[in-house]
């Protein structure tokens, strides 16, 4: 299971033209994204076995370890037992990952933070800008079963200690259901099977808390233990997430990103060992170079974003490739360029759909389609409450009211 505390937003932000004001160098065949069956996977499938069992296998080990402390012997369980302690196991582990994510939200909302998504397995529950909460299926996310996305809101929300019992309230919900039902099978008068149940249940409990704090990266993502050890650390990956959660408290608060200060702006320091922090980073850099119509400042991270995007963790490659669309279609204006990374605009942790409607308006517009252009931003009008932040749905509207206005942002100041 994985949990943030800023998740990646999809840069949507003023721009100019490409023309006039694009890197000396640039072509826009050096921000083409690669074919979709492009797969995204280099290391060997065994690899990713181990790495994806890694920290299962030692909280399964940890746990098995305390339950014989506490509860009767494993080695001598009778078959009916046997069956009813694998049950408990099985059964309880969506129910463990579910109470997993509520304990860093509780964790997170008592530091100041807002929850705006929630995901177990395929299932998304999302908050919008109207404050309402909405089901959708999202599919899967390689590396994790389940997320809490909370934003930090002002000044609360972004100190270490805040980070450190956000990440902590997971685990911390697991473990403290582990001790409960290995207390209720050892001491409660139950019976043989109950009791048995009960110790599985404690089992799975400690294997998904306990693994969770197992400091590892997987897809892209930070295990629980990995954010805790690089707050303990100070690494670079520590003083980068807390960067980003700033920015996306700004907008939260409704800033728009042109006028994030320069001292907030994300550094990419190259010791950063999350790729997943690196593309978020280099995300928010490229709204604020496209939403001040800076095409020099924006050309290094379209850049880099461009060519790491085939490696990047598949869950942030859906919020890369709005970020590179809009960059596409607000500064670069080439239908082609726009068109091509629309296609990857899907995926990850939050619902994509008011950005796809309103890139489908952008290349209508390009098209010179006004009755096309008429109906994507109907469409994306229809979806724009899902965007969760101020300053993001500022801007999307102002989008929106161009295109109607002039057929597209072409002219826009």
């Amino acid at each position: 299971m994985r949990s943030t505390s800023a998740a990646s937003k999809p840069a949507l932000v003023a721009g100019a033209d490409f023309a006039a004001h694009a890197h000396p160098g640039a072509r826009i065949e050096a921000l083409m994204p690669p074919p979709l069956d492009v797969r995204t996977e280099t290391r060997p499938w065994w690899r990713r076995a181990l790495l994806a069992a890694l920290p299962f296998v030692v909280g399964a080990a940890v746990g098995v370890g305390l339950a014989r402390v506490g509860v009767p012997a494993l080695d001598a369980v009778p078959p009916r037992e046997a069956l009813a302690l694998l049950a408990g196991f099985l059964v309880s582990l969506w129910p463990h990952i579910v109470l997993h994510e509520a304990g860093h939200a509780v964790a997170g909302v008592m530091r100041g933070m807002q929850a705006i998504a929630f995901g177990v397995g395929p299932l998304r529950a999302e908050r919008g800008g109207d404050a309402r909460w909405r089901w959708r299926h999202g599919g899967g996310i390689a590396g994790i079963g389940g997320f809490a996305a909370l934003l930090p809101r002002a000044e609360r929300g972004h100190s270490p200690l805040d980070q450190a019992v956000f990440l902590l309230g997971g685990p911390a919900a697991n473990l403290a259901t582990a001790a409960i039902f290995a207390a209720v099978a050892t001491w409660a008068p139950l019976s043989a099977l109950p009791a048995a149940a009960c110790t599985g249940i404690a089992l799975a409990a400690a294997l998904l808390g306990l693994g969770n704090l197992v400091p590892l990266h997987r897809q892209g993502w930070r295990s629980d233990g990995r954010g805790l050890l690089d707050l303990v650390r100070g690494t670079p990956d520590a003083a980068l997430q807390v960067q980003i959660n700033q920015l996306v408290a700004l907008g939260l608060a409704g800033v728009r990103p042109r006028d994030w200060p320069e001292a907030s702006m994300p550094a990419m320091d190259e010791a950063v060992a999350s790729s997943g922090l690196q593309s978020s980073g280099r995300m928010l850099r490229l709204s604020r170079a496209v939403d001040r119509r800076d095409a020099e400042a924006a050309w290094p991270d379209a850049l880099a974003l461009t060519a790491g995007f085939a490696a990047a963790p598949a869950v942030v490659q859906g919020a890369i490739a709005v970020s590179l669309a809009s960059h596409a279609a607000l500064l670069v204006r080439d239908r082609a360029l726009v068109s091509a990374w629309r296609l990857h605009c899907h995926g990850g942790l939050m619902d994509l759909s008011p950005y796809r409607a309103w890139l489908d308006a952008e290349i209508a517009g390009l098209d010179g389609d006004t009755t096309a252009v008429a109906t994507h931003v109907g469409h994306a009008r229809a979806l724009a409450d899902r965007i969760p932040d101020t300053a993001s749905r500022r801007v999307f509207d102002e989008r929106l009211d161009a295109l109607l206005e002039h057929g597209s942002t072409d002219g826009m100041p």
